[in-house]
């Protein structure tokens, strides 16, 4: 098994030399590849030694750690926060942390962390690995639930519970589309319930003028071009119509996006307002204050 290559910046030398010693003397999976004590410094060395794992002081001489994950336009490592100071915690997890040790470092926290990180990294693995599989069998996907990269919804707009057509409902599928953009990317079925049962799109279908599947693409797609813009749902999805047991289903494939997308939907007094929508579990969640949506792109975008 390849060792993870990780990097410690810390600008303290007791930290940093008991933060070291933890880490070569408890955990043979780890290799420091090497040290920085700088905002600068760090930035140089990421670059440089493209590190599997960071370990970040958010407190530098010439700033913070927010500052070096700010400053990387390509983020291929996951980052584990240390500080002496509980109040950046929520900031850390702003900034897609997988976990936040504070000062002074012990062999039970650092485990935990440690533990943490490699279950984060088989996850996402396992996940790539599934969604880019060709022979998978679909019915096989959905039985594994919905997730950070896969995502169920009933209807397009048809709405099960009032047993009527919802338009209301069609917000909520470009909700979907444009977190996964905003994550990591991923897959959203329409036509399979939260439970995982395939439902159909003949309901969807007949709501329309012409009650078929081109009818149905012709929509769907207007709604997204309508929403995001021709050029990215030419570039980033792909829709295709397939099949769980002669029932025909709609599965759209989300790249993640190199740009944000914000998505128009109708408030309670039915005015249109824009809101940031990403992905959190297997639910698309709001990042409502500035400050939140700030942090989160300048490490996502």
């Amino acid at each position: 098994m390849s060792k993870i290559r990780t990097l410690l910046v810390e600008d303290e030398r007791i930290s940093l030399i008991t933060l070291k010693s933890l880490l070569t003397k408890h955990f043979e999976e780890i290799e420091v590849i090497g040290t920085a004590g700088s905002v600068a410094e760090s930035i140089e060395k990421i670059t440089e030694l493209k590190p599997d794992l960071v370990f970040l002081d958010i407190s530098l001489p010439d700033g913070e750690g927010f500052d070096v994950l700010s400053s990387i336009e390509n983020k291929s490592f996951e980052t584990i926060f240390t500080t002496a100071h509980q109040q950046y915690a929520l900031k850390a997890f702003d900034f897609f942390a997988i976990h936040y040790l504070i000062k002074p470092v012990t062999f039970e926290r650092l485990k935990d962390a440690i533990e943490r990180y490699q279950d984060v990294r088989k996850d996402d693995a396992e996940k790539e690995k599934v969604l880019n599989s060709s022979s998978l069998d679909l019915s096989e996907l959905i039985k594994q639930g919905e997730n950070n990269r896969l995502e169920f919804k009933s209807s397009l707009r048809w709405d099960y519970r009032q047993n009527m057509a919802n338009k209301k409902l069609e917000e909520v599928i470009m909700k979907s589309i444009a977190a996964f953009n905003n994550g990591k990317g991923g897959v959203l079925f329409i036509g399979i319930n939260d439970d995982g049962k395939t439902l159909g799109l003949e309901k969807d279908y007949d709501t329309l003028k012409q009650p078929n599947k081109d009818q149905f693409e012709l929509h769907l797609r207007n709604l997204i071009n309508t929403n995001y813009g021709v050029p990215y749902a030419t570039n980033n999805l792909n829709i295709s119509f397939p099949k769980i047991r002669d029932t025909e289903i709609c599965m759209i494939e989300v790249k993640k996006g190199s740009e944000p997308l914000y998505t128009t939907v109708t408030d309670k007094s039915g005015a249109k307002v824009e809101k940031f929508f990403v992905r959190s579990g297997n639910a698309s969640q709001e990042l409502v204050k500035p400050s939140r949506i700030m942090n989160y792109m300048k490490v996502r975008f």
